[in-house]
């Protein structure tokens, strides 16, 4: 296999998964600021959002303000943040393309196929509603991709080089979110394994698909500890750092 085949399988891979990180992030960070004052919340949920996107500078740059409009914007459709949800698809496309006959034509197709929506989306003036639904559309072509590449591909270098790609994305991803929850979103003032501090890392576990997962490992209530177990140690966890 040509080396720059291998490369362009394994940035592929990369940048549809880190674009379904984005959309998770977002959609949790959207659950967070509509918890009501009563229950604690301090604001800073979307200045975490920027941070565990990994672009904190490039963000006050471009904003200054972390609200929900700036952060949206800059990490959905803005053409000047490389890590946006626009540019990973967009860089993903153009990798698949320069490898064409490296993919299947259902990978192809989940890819280009959602790039053409992709432009209808950005069209669009959404409201949250909307914009949910566009967060959830983001998620399904990457599970469409990632399920045409297990279903599709043959098990030779170009599969193993595009499967490098998903896991070590995935593992920096999971660790930036348990980084930025122990680090930046629970407010100072706030008691660790208080209500607010438990609505976030039950947050967590929903941005990983792993709520469900949780329950039916330790079937307990929700402590960081057991988190920590399952999302950096746990071999049973898809999205685990091991």
């Amino acid at each position: 296999m040509l080396s720059r085949t291998a490369d362009s399988l394994y940035w592929v891979s990369r940048y549809v998964e880190r674009a379904e990180y984005l959309a998770r992030i977002l959609d949790a960070t959207m659950r967070l600021s509509n918890l009501p004052s009563s229950y604690g919340g301090a604001g800073s949920e979307w200045q975490s959002a920027v941070a565990t996107a990994g672009c904190d500078e490039a963000f006050a740059q471009a904003y200054g303000e972390a609200n929900e409009r700036n952060v949206c914007d800059f990490l959905t459709f803005n053409p000047d943040n490389p890590s946006s949800i626009r540019n990973c698809l967009a860089l993903a496309r153009s990798n698949a393309r320069g490898v064409r006959t490296a993919l299947t034509s259902e990978m192809w197709d989940a890819l280009n196929g959602a790039w053409l929506e992709l432009q209808r989306f950005e069209k669009k003036r959404m409201d949250r509603e909307e914009f949910a639904r566009f967060l959830d559309w983001v998620k399904n072509v990457s599970l469409v991709f990632d399920g045409s590449a297990y279903r599709t591909m043959l098990r030779d270098d170009g599969y193993w080089f595009s499967r490098l790609g998903v896991y070590v994305e995935r593992a920096d991803n999971t660790a930036r979110i348990l980084d930025v929850k122990y680090h930046v979103l629970l407010p100072a003032n706030e008691q660790v394994g208080g209500s607010l501090d438990y609505f976030q890392w039950t947050t967590v576990l929903r941005e990983v698909s792993a709520l469900t997962a949780y329950h039916w490992v330790y079937r307990e209530a929700v402590k960081p500890l057991l988190i920590a177990d399952l999302l950096i140690l746990n071999r049973r966890m898809p999205r685990s750092l091991a």
